[in-house]
């Protein structure tokens, strides 16, 4: 396996190599490595200058922090042997390696997890698969027959409809979903806890990866066995490089996909959407509680997935076999009108929503696609909205979003921190902070 001297520093920083020692160095952290990163770039020194230089203690010199002292950087440096040994084992499996600063890491990663995403992702397949997105399809390793043939039938519509299928690999949901969708010759993501390694020579992968519909990629040693710690941190990035996710079964309260759905409705990464449970105490039912969307009865169109707060159910089957239906009964709910952000520098826009009076013209290069946006980022702008005028009770902004109580909570809380809103209080209510230069066009 080539990879560059920049690589070869980061992985010998952040990845382990084999099972670890009593005394062996702990490699960094996401977010250590985040922390380690931002000085490195502030002081101009580049990952390899710290194996290219004899005297690495001395570029280390003003580095401050509790928990990665400069001698346990030191150490990680040291496993040079140790690297080589198990690049040469990667490449005979057809394993590649990319960090966050190559130009084909997933840019949506960057963007929604900014200096939390992975330093280093192992991965074997088709490697653009990367950032085309896709719709993530969770639940449970313990489904039942009904939920697993619901999800190869939502696996199969998906890959039909020219979209990837995004998920963890794991037993149950995960897996049945990617096998589906690889069965209709479609694309997958799969973003793995553990055992990479393993997974890329297995045989029921075998024919999706010669193919090049299939990608399976982890932020962990490809060698790496399970680990729920492992297992809980993959799951934001299954959300993270989808466009939209599908919770088909799911426990309350407990279990990874539980925990990785709730932080995406708090974070507001993609539109969730659940498969509909007939307990008013299953997890499923939990989760449309705090803001999920429910899958409707009917046939359902899988774009419109990707659309926030409404989905579109068609009386008839679509002639061209891309749509599902989910249950029995069908629902007419009218197609919301599409909706333009214009954004005057920053395409990130919302991340200082205001508005304007003004349309963007059709076509105009300021035109930016609702659905290129988070539900938080859209949560701004709607906030901006409601309260460009005048302060408003959480009570009102519930009922004017049409969001509940916990989710208007988790986002305003965010909000606050990142200096997007302010908070009056006697009454308590909520007003954008600033102006930003943006116009919304319903």
């Amino acid at each position: 396996m080539n990879v560059t001297v920049q690589t070869q520093a980061v992985l010998l920083l952040t990845a382990w190599f084999s099972k670890p020692g009593k005394n062996d160095p702990r490699p960094l952290t996401p977010k250590e490595w985040g922390r380690f990163a931002r000085w490195l770039k502030d002081n101009e020194l580049a990952p390899e200058a710290l194996i290219t230089n004899n005297d690495p203690l001395r570029l280390l010199n003003g580095w401050s922090d509790r928990s990665i002292t400069p001698e346990r950087i030191v150490c990680l440096l040291q496993r040079a042997g140790a690297l080589g040994f198990v690049l040469e084992k990667w490449q005979r499996a057809g394993l590649w390696v990319v960090t966050r600063s190559d130009v084909d890491y997933p840019s949506r990663l960057k963007k929604r997890l900014k200096f939390d995403s992975p330093p280093i992702l192992f991965g074997c397949g088709n490697r653009q698969l990367l950032d085309r997105g896709g719709i993530a399809v969770i639940g449970s390793r313990d489904a039942t027959e009904a939920d697993l043939a619901f999800t190869t039938r939502l696996g199969g519509e998906i890959a039909l409809d020219g979209r990837s299928v995004i998920s963890g690999g794991a037993r149950g949901v995960d897996e049945t979903a990617m096998l589906a969708a690889l069965g209709k010759e479609g694309t997958v993501v799969g973003i793995l806890a553990d055992s990479l390694l393993r997974s890329a020579t297995s045989a029921k992968y075998r024919n999706g990866l010669m193919a090049k519909n299939l990608l399976l990629i982890s932020p962990f040693s490809p060698e790496a066995g399970f680990d729920v710690g492992n297992a809980m941190a993959r799951n934001k990035y299954i959300y993270c490089l989808a466009d939209a996710a599908v919770v088909v079964a799911t426990g309350k309260d407990k279990g990874g996909t539980w925990t990785g759905a709730v932080e995406n409705l708090k974070q507001g990464w993609v539109p969730l959407w659940v498969k509909p449970h007939p307990d008013a105490q299953s997890g499923n039912a939990a989760l449309m509680e705090r803001g999920a969307c429910s899958l409707p009865e009917g046939i359902l169109e899988i774009g419109n997935l990707i659309t926030p707060n409404q989905l579109t159910a068609l009386p008839q089957t679509n002639p061209l076999n891309t749509s599902i239906p989910f249950n029995s009964a069908q629902a007419d709910i009218p197609k919301p009108a599409p909706y333009l952000v214009s954004v005057a520098g920053d395409r990130a826009g919302a991340e200082s929503p205001g508005l304007e009076s003004r349309t963007p013209a059709e076509g105009s290069t300021e035109a930016i696609q609702a659905d290129s946006l988070s539900l938080y980022d859209m949560f701004l702008v709607k906030l901006a909205v409601s309260t460009r005028t005048e302060p408003m009770t959480p009570e009102v902004l519930t009922k004017r979003l049409e969001v509940n109580k916990a989710q208007l909570n988790d986002w305003l809380k965010r909000a606050l921190a990142d200096g997007k809103v302010t908070k009056l209080n006697k009454p308590v209510r909520y007003q954008t902070a600033e102006a930003g230069q943006c116009s919304l066009a319903l």
